[in-house]
């Protein structure tokens, strides 16, 4: 039986698109935002956990690339979208 949920994963930061940029406990970055209706709350709190940026294990220059996406984070990637829209 496969799991039901994945994680838990830190949040690094959200793009243009309203998809979520994730991280593994580790620091390891995702290769793709992940849409906001698949991210499912851990554990709600008032105020953000302090979170050190220089445990990641990608640049400053690709997260800031991953943050200026459009991608939604549904699986359709950015430059597919401007194939499509041709």
């Amino acid at each position: 039986m496969r799991a039901r949920y994945l994680g838990p994963y830190l949040v690094v930061s959200r793009n243009r698109g309203g998809a979520y940029i994730l991280s593994e406990l580790d620091g390891a970055v995702f290769d793709r935002p992940i849409a906001a209706f698949r991210v499912l709350p851990y554990l709600a709190r008032r105020e953000p956990i302090a979170f050190q940026p220089n445990i990641l294990d990608t640049d400053s220059r690709r997260i800031r690339e991953l943050e200026a996406s459009t991608d939604k984070g549904d699986g359709i990637a950015d430059a597919e979208l401007a194939d499509a829209n041709r």
